[in-house]
């Protein structure tokens, strides 16, 4: 599981640099190749700057909501798991404690015939 993890989390920042290469050649392609004047392109590399910096900030806070639902799952899952553990644990307990008892049931009536048989051969 921790390697599904791991990779699951390399895969995702994977997809977010590769986004954010492809938003930021897109933008630049796009700017060198417009047939406008000096000014005019100077504004509208502010301007599509402050949008990639903001569609950027708002993938990072998408991310960062969606860590916190997958660790949250995670914990969910290891203490379900931590309360699954300890109730078997209990059973199992419980049930050896029995079978001890058993056992020492039948040791028990074992040295009794033991001593009877030897008291019958005596």
């Amino acid at each position: 599981m921790n390697m599904e993890d791991n990779r699951g989390k390399s895969h995702a920042s994977e997809i977010m640099i590769t986004l954010t290469l492809g938003l930021a050649v897109g933008f630049l392609a796009g700017i060198l190749l417009a047939p406008k004047s000096g000014k005019e392109t100077r504004k509208d590399l502010i301007e599509k700057g402050e949008e990639f910096a903001e569609k950027t900030k708002e993938g990072f806070e998408v991310a960062k909501v969606k860590l916190a639902e997958v660790k949250g799952m995670g914990e969910d899952f290891l203490e379900k798991s931590k309360d699954a553990f300890e109730k078997t644990t209990k059973t199992v307990g419980k049930k050896a404690g029995k079978t001890k008892e058993k056992v020492e049931k039948i040791i028990n009536k074992g040295k009794a015939t033991a001593k009877k048989v030897e008291e019958a051969l005596s």
